[in-house]
């Protein structure tokens, strides 16, 4: 076992090679959403691709359980009770209260705007400039880096095996900013410090989900990281009184496009509450 003088650089070994591990331009996959929505077990299937380069992700929002079972069409009229108020003959106002409250989303979580090629804050960012030729040399100044103060305490815990690959088990304690710098746990492989599994301190971007512990698993495709199953470490109290336990997400069939640019007609939404993003 390494001396836990050396979690440091075990740490920063494994910011490089995230950092320089190489994806392809395009990826498609497909995200499976899953939990026990009361006692009932759920699991939906999405079909996604992105750009793992640049974090751009197109969705199609519908899953393939929806499609295969699209839900009834409403009948009947929606109506509304309304209240009149008013403070004076010119001054009316009208006031309309649903007289049902908006039925509860089909998704298990909301629509997953997500990539598995996301790093939770382990690859480094780049800043880079339209500088100006620099009057001494004409050399341009194409990109930065700033040292920052660290975010985590880092500390070797010990060095076991997952999945048959020996890891470095590291334990990060943030400096600042906990809300934002979410791993808790890392561990890395020996050999080439990639991440195979990580405990990060809430995930996504809305309450419960960003307030609850979850585990990732990485799985390693042609030397670069991904994600392969994200799980919830409690219940999840969403709104319409739904209790989602066993919350987990999957991502599957990771591949290069073939043929056209996707199978489906995918979308890029704008982020609302209702859907799963990872904070930027």
């Amino acid at each position: 076992m390494l001396p836990p003088s050396d979690a440091g650089a075990i740490w920063l070994h494994a910011r490089s090679a995230v950092t320089t591990a190489s994806y392809p331009r395009r990826i498609d996959y497909t995200i499976a959403v899953s939990g026990l929505d009361g006692s009932r077990p759920v699991s939906d299937h999405y079909r996604a691709g992105c750009d793992p380069n640049d974090g751009a992700i197109r969705l199609f929002p519908i899953s393939d359980e929806e499609l295969a079972q699209p839900p009834p069409v409403p009948h009947g009229v929606n109506f509304a009770f309304a209240i009149g108020l008013s403070e004076g003959r010119n001054s009316p106002a009208v006031a309309a209260i649903p007289a049902e409250r908006p039925a509860p989303s089909p998704d298990l979580l909301g629509e997953p705007l997500l990539s598995p090629a996301y790093m939770f804050g382990l690859r480094y960012a780049a800043a880079t400039l339209d500088a100006a030729p620099n009057a001494e040399n004409s050399l341009r100044v194409i990109a930065i880096v700033s040292a920052q103060s660290p975010a985590y305490s880092v500390v070797l815990v010990d060095t076991p095996s997952i999945d048959g690959v020996p890891t470095y088990h590291l334990k990060l304690t943030p400096l600042r900013k906990p809300k934002q710098n979410r791993l808790r746990e890392l561990w890395v492989g020996t050999a080439d410090y990639l991440p195979r599994r990580a405990v990060i301190g809430g995930n996504f971007t809305v309450a419960p989900l960003v307030d609850v512990p979850w585990t990732v698993d990485f799985s390693i495709v042609d030397g670069a990281p991904y994600i392969a199953r994200e799980s919830a470490a409690a219940m999840l109290y969403l709104a319409h009184k739904r209790v989602i336990g066993d919350a987990a997400i999957a991502f599957q069939d990771i591949h290069e496009p073939t043929g056209s640019l996707y199978d489906e007609p995918l979308v890029a939404p704008a982020a609302t509450a209702s859907e799963l993003i990872e904070p930027q």
